[in-house]
């Protein structure tokens, strides 16, 4: 190799040093102090060693590559078909597994996908991280532990990367101390028919001592079959029971008959603890497929996101943290898409109920230590309850959504027209490079970047351009949310040839532990957290049903009031006014110097383009305020001059100044104290990021928004489901969204099960209560969410029985407007107007 002008040799004493620690490339600090780790990564890293109790003395540190003359890329080059070794870095490869063996030590530890590559073939560092491998490079006896790069932590300012850095070093110097012997995990793939039933007759009796029982299924994405199902009594002992292999089916049909009854068995016993990995999935498909209702379950991946919400909650990431397996999810992949062999496949699936039944125990211990068992187990009870509303879906008036499909793709080609119009050519709205291309190069704007540095039109970038005069930036934005509406909610192939609509619920999809929703496994369903209302029009109660909807009442904002002892707010909330009537208020007083009498906040408000009212403005600032959002942002997002929303910015903090230096400082103090927020339900949430505003930030919305999400999971989900007063046996999950459950009661005219209007009464009456339990702040006072009730034929709100009343007859009218004193409800009125209702207003199905 030609000399180097930049090259940097290793250091450390080869004969004594305990650990090899492997770097990519030198940095300038490097070369100019002529040691490897002596720059900011180097203290990083040595402050990361010092955490996992690690000496520097005890390493030796070398780098892959030796020098920057070149680039990494000259030496080792990732492309999109895998990493190229070009003639330079095979050199310097070949003198570091010369280096490598010449040291004593035994545990290698890799920094970063460039040393990983070099010794073991493998790539992808986020994946690999804390596996325990063997060099391709040396062979031997030496120990890789792959880690992340302290460049990401120094550099790329991804904090959170300290922690796992940490964990890696600490399972090194744990290897180094005590030796490995990986876990002997006897692992039954291609088994027989007896062998079958033999293991899964063992995993009843385990179960019935009392340990979980672990599974786990692998689905054909071509034909939604089954093709395997693992189980582990514990983690040494694991069975794959494959459904199909390379001569079509496995079994004979009596014997799958057979082994899916015995499963049914296990799974569906109340008194057998049964573990996994995202059972929502797994438990409806068994449910939909074969009628197997899975009791009493514990979820990694709920149990995951408890512990650590900053990360992230796959098998995968599990299974370093927990486990001694190597890195193996990439064999799944390939294997469910047609590559490799079948016994690959069962491997991977049951290797899955493997990292389920080791990591399960630890995890339940590490929530007990953080005092978050409880949290956890709410949670997992919601695993039944989704699964239900998953399989019973919602009735689709397929009619009335086809023809808003077909109105909306009219009114798109309308759109388009008026695009082309204004632009003077038939630019695509959905091509990034096209809009880029008119908007920066014809137009001769400034582009927009994204987060890598290239040029960017999406959705911020758009809003910009259009707040610059430029109308052809809100067609495109008017076009694409067109687009997003018709082809994610209005599309009837999402609909289930039943004419029902089933999503898939993830209990656990945000961030503090709110439920999110999908299309589900089936290809059918879509979210239904951020369904449009006019969507919703179209979700009906089954026939004689009446869909009850309970929200709870602008709680997010009651919590924000509460936490920050906001004066103002809570006097408000107490008083039943209404919170974003009240800002209003507040601002137009300050905006006119007090001289608002003349108006309400109904009237049009002068900011942006004058079409919103001053509640409009009033419930827009509350609801982005309260978590610290600034004039940019804020005007960003609605659409307004930064002047308008500096303006809005400025006036809702000094009419709540409460809510920094009530709210906020206490966000704060307790993120300073130990990292750790406590919602009013008990939960408790850890923050592992960078210090810094952006932390604080996102800690604004855990109380408020953790705190809804487990009230309905709690008082919510689990009460209705869970219920055993007889009435509750009438009551049908829906669906819940955001602060809201929702659910249909047989009206008293159901030829059948008819449930009379006082018995509904009765029912909304407890879940009510239930939703209303009193609540306490952390420094003692007690405090309401009230629930809003709503009622009626289809789940828009804006057409139930509270909000259309000019449609009803003023009896009716009248008694609707009790609403909230439910035992006022007149059965007799409320019969009449379902009359109406189903003969006169609903739509034909």
């Amino acid at each position: 190799m030609i000399p180097k002008a930049t090259y940097v040799p290793s250091s450390g004493d080869k004969l004594t040093a305990k650990y090899i620690v492997i770097g990519e490339q030198p940095g300038r600090s490097e070369v100019m102090k002529g040691r490897p780790f002596c720059g900011l990564s180097g203290l990083e890293l040595d402050d990361n060693l010092h955490k996992a109790g690690i000496t520097r003395s005890e390493c030796y540190f070398t780098n892959v590559i030796k020098d920057i003359d070149r680039p990494i890329a000259h030496y080792i080059e990732f492309t999109k078909k895998g990493p190229v070794i070009h003639p330079e870095g095979q050199e310097y490869i070949n003198q570091l597994a010369a280096e490598i063996n010449s040291c004593s030590a035994k545990v290698i530890i890799t920094l970063g996908n460039i040393p990983l590559f070099a010794l073991t073939d493998r790539w992808g560092i986020n994946r690999w991280r804390s596996s325990i491998l063997r060099s391709n490079l040396i062979g031997g006896d030496k120990i890789v532990i792959p880690a992340l790069h302290p460049d990401t932590i120094t550099y790329k300012y991804v904090y959170k990367n300290k922690r796992l850095l940490i964990m890696d070093l600490k399972r090194a110097k744990k290897i180094q101390e005590n030796g490995h012997i990986p876990t002997p995990r006897q692992i039954t793939i291609r088994p027989t028919f007896s062998q079958s039933m033999q293991f899964l007759t063992a995993c009843e009796q385990y179960g019935l001592m009392g340990n979980p029982i672990s599974y786990d299924i692998e689905v054909d994405v071509f034909n939604g079959e089954m093709t395997c199902i693992s189980f582990a009594y514990d983690a040494e002992n694991i069975i794959s029971i494959p459904f199909t292999c390379e001569h079509g089916d496995y079994f004979t049909i009596d014997q799958e008959i057979t082994i899916l009854l015995k499963i049914a068995s296990l799974l569906e016993n109340a008194e057998i603890e049964k573990c996994g990995q995202n059972l929502c999935f797994d438990s409806h498909y068994m449910l939909r497929k074969y009628g197997i209702k899975v009791r009493n379950m514990h979820d990694t991946m709920i149990a995951q996101k408890t512990l650590l919400p900053d990360y992230a909650v796959g098998l995968h990431f599990i299974c370093s943290l927990y486990t001694d397996i190597p890195y193996y999810k990439d064999d799944g992949k390939y294997w469910l898409k047609g590559i490799g062999n079948f016994e690959s496949g069962w491997r991977y699936n049951a290797l899955d109920s493997a990292v389920c039944a080791e990591a399960l125990p630890k995890q339940l211990q590490d929530l007990i230590r953080q005092q978050n068992y409880y949290a956890y187990e709410r949670k997992c009870k919601t695993i039944p309850a989704y699964v239900y509303i998953m399989e019973k879906g919602i009735r689709i008036n397929v009619a009335s959504m086809t023809q808003a499909y077909n109105e909306m793709g009219h009114e798109m080609e309308d759109t388009l027209k008026e695009l082309h119009k204004v632009c003077k050519f038939d630019i695509n709205p959905n091509s990034p490079k096209q809009v880029a291309s008119y908007f920066y190069k014809q137009k001769g704007l400034p582009a927009y970047k994204n987060k890598t540095g290239g040029d960017t039109t999406d959705e911020k970038a758009l809003k910009r351009i259009a707040r610059k005069g430029y109308g052809e930036a809100s067609l495109i934005l008017r076009l694409r949310g067109l687009s997003k509406e018709r082809s994610t909610f209005l599309d009837p192939a999402k609909v289930d040839v039943d004419g029902r609509m089933r999503c898939s619920y993830n209990p656990v999809g945000t961030r503090f532990s709110r439920v999110s929703s999908s299309e589900n496994i089936f290809g059918t369903g879509n979210n239904l957290q951020n369904q449009p209302h006019r969507v919703l029009t179209h979700f009906l109660a089954d026939p004689w049903h009446i869909f009850y909807g309970l929200d709870l009442s602008q709680a997010e904002n009651r919590l924000v009031a509460y936490i920050g002892r906001i004066t103002q707010m809570i006097e408000a909330f107490e008083r039943g006014e209404d919170i974003h009537g009240l800002t209003a208020r507040i601002m137009m007083n300050i905006f006119f110097n007090g001289k608002s009498d003349h108006l309400t906040v109904k009237d049009l408000a002068p900011i942006g383009d004058g079409k919103k009212t001053w509640r409009d403005w009033g419930k827009k600032a509350n609801h982005g305020l309260n978590y610290d959002l600034g004039f940019k942002t804020f005007s960003l997002y609605n659409e307004i001059p930064e002047r308008d929303g500096k303006m809005i910015v400025d006036i809702y903090h000094k009419a709540y100044p409460g809510v920094r230096s009530g709210f906020h400082a206490y966000i704060k103090q307790c993120i300073n104290k130990n990292r750790t927020l406590t919602n009013y339900m008990g939960r408790k949430t850890l923050f592992t990021d960078r210090l810094d505003d952006a932390l604080y930030k996102d800690g604004y919305a855990c109380i408020p928004q953790g705190t809804v999400g487990d009230v309905i999971d709690q008082r919510g989900i689990n009460y209705v489901y869970y219920n055993t007063n007889p009435l509750f046996k009438y009551v049908q999950l829906l669906i819940q969204v955001h602060d809201q459950i929702g659910f249909q009661i047989p009206s008293p005219l159901h030829p059948e099960t008819p449930v009379s209007w006082e018995d509904h009464s009765r029912i909304l009456t407890m879940v009510k209560q239930s939703l209303e339990t009193p609540l306490y702040t952390h420094y003692g006072q007690r405090f309401i969410i009230p629930a809003d009730v709503t009622m009626g034929v289809c789940l828009n709100k804006e057409l139930t029985f509270e909000n259309l009343r000019k449609k009803y007859p003023s009896n009716m009218a009248a008694n609707m407007t009790k609403a909230k004193d439910l035992k006022s409800i007149d059965p007799q009125s409320i019969e009449q107007s379902y009359y109406e209702v189903t003969q006169g207003w609903l739509p034909t199905v």
